[in-house]
């Protein structure tokens, strides 16, 4: 499990579109710590990650999730690597 520790900076160049939930779904069976959304609609992909992780509400999964709409991608790399979590993780980068 050690190599699957990371953190997100989902980069949005297309925007949301329900097709990307099984990507989102994947970062939280893998246990991803910090998921950081930046570019197009990216308050909507937080909403829709905050969604899926609390799910019915019986297994809710935890995550800290941020949008970041007027910052830089380098500036949200940042944040992200700053970032403390319970783990030491690194931060991947995934564009969309």
């Amino acid at each position: 499990m050690a190599n699957k520790m990371y953190k997100v900076v989902l980069i949005s160049e297309s925007g949301y579109d329900p097709k990307h939930d099984e990507l989102l779904l994947t970062f939280l069976d893998d246990k991803v710590e910090l998921f950081c959304a930046v570019g197009k609609d990216c308050e909507v992909w937080e909403n829709v990650m905050d969604e899926l992780a609390i799910g019915d509400g019986i297994k809710s999964r935890y995550i800290t999730t941020t949008c970041h709409p007027d910052e830089s991608i380098e500036d949200v790399i940042e944040f992200a690597n700053n970032f403390s979590t319970k783990f030491k993780c690194i931060v991947r980068e995934f564009s969309i």
